[in-house]
């Protein structure tokens, strides 16, 4: 899945994917408008200081994997107070969401 998300705006739309958003409930969300979040996910336009700024106040631990890819410890999700981040690991524990390829197990999460 990681080789799916090479941009910024890739990764994203899977963010958004996760939560189970729409594009305007995400734009919603985050403070922003539709377009920008439609434009950002089509490759049409650049993720700007903006939208860093505004996924970086709703999300904070997803923010540099937004930004630079990689993984993001599953545990520092779960101990997040941003709603937007407890949304998606209740989405994760209930099985709506599958793990993403942002997110790393932890012991209990590793799979064999």
């Amino acid at each position: 899945m990681e080789a799916l998300a090479e941009k910024p705006g890739e990764r994203l739309r899977i963010v958004r994917e996760a939560l189970g958003f729409t594009q305007k409930e995400f734009s919603d969300a985050l403070g922003l408008k539709s377009y920008q979040i439609r434009n950002i996910e089509y490759g049409r336009h650049r993720v700007t200081e903006e939208v860093f700024a505004a996924f970086g106040k709703s999300m904070p631990e997803l923010l540099p994997w937004i930004a630079f890819g990689g993984t993001i410890p599953v545990e520092q999700l779960r101990q997040s107070k941003g709603e937007l981040s407890k949304l998606l690991v209740v989405r994760i524990n209930i099985g709506l969401t599958p793990n993403a390829a942002f997110l790393e197990p932890n012991n209990g999460d590793q799979q064999t």
